[in-house]
């Protein structure tokens, strides 16, 4: 019986071990309950035959670039109203390299234009589209795909998601978008997310497998661009609104030290305080309604072959929980300052009162002296004195 809980135990750590290696590219060979075994584990083939159908990988890129942003401007000013007109973009003569003598009336993205030039864009509730033309086989980095078209997502609560840019590309693109934004955020402190869309054309559904960094569909066109690109500007919205709402707690806890010290209220903690109380308000009203965290998606709704993509990615991004997460510390928030106004409103009531109470008894000495006669000589005294 020893020896057999030996075996047992034995055979429980090599196939932990195998757990553990999972993510190693190498091929384990091991032996699990006595018997040889060579190759990948069941879960290991299955995401080895999966990697096999994948024909293109296309990089999404989502930021938080400011508080709000108007799309109508983004759309004429930086992306010349979405149509595709080569002389918008290139000199006369048709050469990029030789444009640099006409760089005040240049596009600042000319070049990048000029290869990749807008085909159409798409209105959302919340969001414009913008599709561009693929880019060019003879300068497309490894990292890209030259034979898929290139997308951008402007929302109007902030967020910018692109489709098959590079690093670079978007940079410049996202510096032109701010210039038409309100708030907008500095670089470096914008909040970031990335994720991979993997084409797989012989998917018997339009969607197929969504990992945490991955979501593997039939093709990309415009409704799946606009599922992806909703979910990942909700989740750096989101994210951005957490850090603000943590600010908010911090200043509301600093009031709150400051009471206790105390034991009353400042001038610039009551201004302070309201401004808080403020802000919390237009932050949750902001989550619900613009962002539109618990809002379906109108493709979803309509197109039933995408409502996996959908709830998938809401799901691995955990938009419902960390939205409660969020909601909790603004109803926190929100049921302390409630506490502290009732206070400031106590205050002032207890102030109001003693104020009536002081005019009251100042009117009551006026009738006695007017009743007792001595208020008539201290007037003619008065008078007499003058």
């Amino acid at each position: 019986q020893t020896a057999s809980t030996a075996h047992e135990h034995s055979v429980r750590a090599k196939q932990s071990s195998l757990r553990n290696r999972r993510a190693s590219p190498l091929i384990v060979d091991e032996v699990i309950n006595t018997q040889s075994y060579a190759g990948f584990l069941p879960d290991e083939r299955q995401n080895h035959e999966e990697e096999e159908k994948i024909e293109e990988r296309i990089r999404v890129r989502s930021v938080q670039a400011a508080s709000s942003i108007d799309v109508v401007a983004v759309l004429s000013k930086v992306f010349g109203g979405g149509v595709p007109r080569a002389s918008q973009y290139t000199p006369s003569d048709g050469s990029i390299a030789n444009s640099q003598p006409s760089k005040k009336n240049q596009h600042p993205l000319a070049d990048f234009f000029a290869s990749s030039p807008p085909i159409r864009h798409v209105f959302g509730r919340t969001n414009i589209i913008i599709q561009l033309s693929p880019p060019p086989f003879n300068h497309c980095p490894p990292s890209l795909s030259h034979s898929v078209p290139r997308y951008i997502a402007i929302f109007r609560f902030g967020s910018v998601v692109t489709f098959n840019l590079t690093t670079k590309e978007s940079s410049r693109l996202l510096e032109q978008i701010k210039k038409h934004s309100v708030d907008p955020i500095a670089v470096g402190f914008e909040r970031r997310e990335h994720f991979e869309v993997a084409l797989q054309p012989r998917l018997e559904t339009a969607t197929g497998k969504i990992s945490a960094d991955r979501a593997m569909v039939r093709e990309l066109d415009m409704n799946t661009v606009g599922i992806v690109s909703n979910i990942m500007g909700q989740t750096v919205a989101l994210d951005w609104h957490n850090d603000t709402v943590d600010e908010l707690l911090a200043n509301f806890s600093s009031v709150n030290s400051s009471v206790e010290r105390t034991g009353g209220f400042t001038s610039m903690e009551r201004h302070t305080l309201f401004q808080v109380v403020a802000r919390n308000n237009s932050l949750f009203i902001d989550m619900v309604a613009k962002l539109g965290i618990k809002d379906r998606s109108d493709t979803a709704w309509h197109l039933s072959q995408y409502e996996g993509l959908h709830e998938g990615m809401r799901k691995e991004f955990d938009l419902d929980e960390r939205f409660r997460n969020v909601e909790f510390k603004l109803d926190l928030i929100q049921q302390n300052a409630k506490f502290f106004l009732e206070v400031l409103h106590a205050q002032k009531s207890n102030t109001l009162e003693w104020v009536i109470i002081v005019l009251i008894s100042f009117e009551c000495v006026l009738m006695i002296l007017d009743m007792s006669g001595w208020g008539t000589q201290m007037l003619s005294g008065l008078s007499f004195s003058r």
